[in-house]
């Protein structure tokens, strides 16, 4: 249990003397517990603002406080109540006041009320696991994120309770100085917004499903600014060119996969366990979770996308060889598509090559082409309409191309 605490400011420690000639008034709460071996030691409380921590081990609670240079203990009782009680009288007594007529009734003291921040993050990402065991990259993420925390805020501050704002003010500016992997870049300023929202909401967790006595110290925080996402715009997409480029030099199966991308907007673990059950070559494919363990569409939001005739020839042209429509060499679900990507994107000198890149891709040429943002919305899966709105930001040619339609005759 806990064997050290915050000392109360001024009071001098066990192998301290008082300043000569002052006189302290200022009386705390210390425990005499037993430890292994049979011996027995005075410990220190921890505290969280005015708030004692209670140590739970057996033991008697001794009031201390200093007359002069001389340390002066007394006993305090057996229960937290009794030490209380026992503090706020000898304070009295020490200050010359007299406690009449229960005006200056005690205050009860609530115990077992200090969550560790260890044992906070441990009940919440269970909690993840057990609503959304289907999601092993939110569980994971979740705990990338707390655990950061813990590196950066678990070091000063032991108690969920004790994180205030400036702790997290603190969390973010540390965050961003800190380099994100090989590359040295530092954190971006989305990925420090998004680690405070995630650790918002487990804030939000304590307070609304564990009853932990708390303000939310992420409530309405200020989202870093990024200039680099500003000056990006809209989400990075491949020309014509690359595209080009990267089927011409593609395996077949390399071509459907790839295709299926940039022709449905499908995200990575939506490609990746996508069977035969849920295409339908005349009309559509589904996005759905059904009878697939260990994945659920995002937001468990089910979709219906239509297949293009492109995709069509492409997909009739695969073996069926397995429940997934891409399957592995032994038949199982594909884990590694980014790293052959990169392969083929090396082979064909197209920079920046990622998977995300065709969705973002399908929906700018949606978009360009003249379907509605709603329409494009249901398409990509997005449950608010401003992620679906980010794709709307035309580049020059297309403005030009807008304009030259104008003409004084009308």
């Amino acid at each position: 249990m806990y064997t050290h605490a915050m000392e109360l400011p001024h009071s001098p420690t066990a192998n301290q003397q008082a300043p000569p000639g002052s006189v302290r008034k200022r009386v705390r709460i210390i425990k005499k517990v037993r430890l292994a071996g049979g011996l027995w030691k005075f410990i220190s409380l921890d505290r969280i603002g005015k708030r004692y921590v209670w140590d739970k081990r057996p033991g008697y609670y001794f009031l201390e406080w200093w007359e002069g240079r001389r340390r002066r203990r007394e006993r305090a009782g057996l229960t937290p109540s009794e030490a209380v009680e026992s503090r706020q009288r000898k304070q009295h007594e020490l200050i010359g006041k007299l406690i009449a007529g229960g005006k200056n009734s005690p205050s009860q003291p609530r115990e077992d009320t200090a969550t560790l921040i260890a044992d906070a993050v441990d009940t919440f990402i269970e909690h993840v696991k057990a609503h959304s065991p289907d999601k092993p990259l939110t569980v994971r993420r979740y705990g990338q994120v707390l655990e950061h925390f813990d590196r950066l805020v678990g070091k000063k501050k032991k108690y969920v309770e004790a994180i205030t704002r400036a702790d997290i003010d603190d969390y973010k500016i540390r965050r961003s100085e800190e380099s994100s992997g090989p590359t040295g870049r530092t954190v971006a300023p989305r990925t420090v917004n998004f680690e405070v929202s995630a650790l918002r909401t487990f804030f939000y967790y304590l307070i609304n499903e564990r009853a932990v006595p708390m303000e939310n110290p992420c409530a309405r925080f200020k989202p870093l600014k990024d200039e680099r996402e500003r000056a990006r715009r809209r989400p990075p997409t491949y020309t014509q060119n690359e595209l080009d480029k990267l089927f011409a030099a593609a395996t077949a199966f390399e071509k459907a996969v790839y295709g299926t991308l940039l022709l449905t907007g499908l995200r990575e673990q939506e490609l990746c366990y996508l069977t035969w059950k849920d295409v339908d070559l005349k009309r559509e494919l589904r996005v759905t979770g059904e009878g697939k363990e260990g994945f659920s569409p995002k937001d468990y939001e089910e979709r219906m996308i239509p297949i293009p005739p492109d995709l069509v020839r492409l997909l009739k042209k695969l073996p069926r060889k397995s429940a997934f429509v891409f399957p592995t060499a032994r038949g199982g679900r594909q884990t590694h598509l980014l790293r052959r990507l990169k392969r083929l994107a090396k082979r064909t000198g197209v920079a920046h090559a990622t998977l995300h890149k065709f969705r973002h891709t399908y929906a700018t040429h949606l978009l360009e082409n003249g379907c509605d943002i709603v329409t494009v919305q249901h398409l990509m899966g997005h449950s608010d309409l401003d992620t679906t709105r980010q794709y709307l930001n035309p580049d020059d040619t297309l403005k030009r191309k807008a304009a030259n339609t104008l003409s004084l005759k009308g």
